[in-house]
């Protein structure tokens, strides 16, 4: 007779689809068309020097729905910089504008992220290097100013997760080489801590 065999549950804990970043030529015709045709708002607006350098070549606004649950960043290109932008570049090699990354949200990214890193030998994705020893050492201890623990650091720096701050809190995040044969569309893993996304 039949037998079912249940099949083990594969989980990797990811929860549910954080935010989605596009890329596009012009940031005000697709943000205007997102109010209208969406009804979201304009959540929060970055420019190239928000971003930490002028070369990082982007502008960026968020988009989000009344309830703050979906995000929707926008970027544009900007020129003028010693390098080319990294947005310019995408939609170059994407032939147009498109979605540069998803970001799925984890409530324990260290726990997410052995897992996946275990599995990247048998077809798993490929994540971004480690920063490097100033980035833990220095950076991320002034950013934070004591918004983690030192413990949590040193976890983060073994698995190369980078970390962040925004007004709403502490960012732990780490994005996957592009997943395609073109530079363009690649994975962000993220866990928000102590803000009111935090596991919502």
């Amino acid at each position: 007779g039949y037998v079912n065999h249940k099949r083990p549950d594969i989980s990797y804990g990811l929860k549910r689809a954080d935010h989605a970043v596009s890329n596009v030529p012009c940031l005000t015709d697709v943000t205007e068309h997102l109010i209208k045709m969406l009804g979201l708002h304009e959540f929060g607006e970055f420019t190239a020097e928000d971003v930490g350098t002028v070369d990082s070549g982007l502008n960026s606004m968020v988009m989000a729905n009344n309830a703050q649950t979906v995000l929707m960043p926008v970027n544009e290109p900007t020129f003028g910089t010693r390098r080319k932008s990294q947005i310019q570049s995408f939609i170059e090699h994407h032939q147009g504008p498109g979605i540069q990354h998803i970001a799925l949200q984890t409530d324990d990214i260290l726990a997410t992220m052995r897992k996946m890193q275990a599995q990247t030998d048998f077809g798993g994705v490929e994540f971004m290097g480690n920063p490097g020893a100033d980035y833990y050492e220095n950076h991320v201890p002034q950013k934070m100013k004591g918004l983690i623990s030192q413990e949590l650091i040193d976890e983060c720096r073994k698995l190369s997760i980078l970390i962040d701050r925004d007004d709403e809190g502490g960012l732990l995040q780490i994005f996957t080489k592009p997943l395609l044969d073109r530079p363009t569309f690649f994975i962000e893993i993220i866990q928000r801590v102590g803000c009111p996304l935090d596991g919502g």
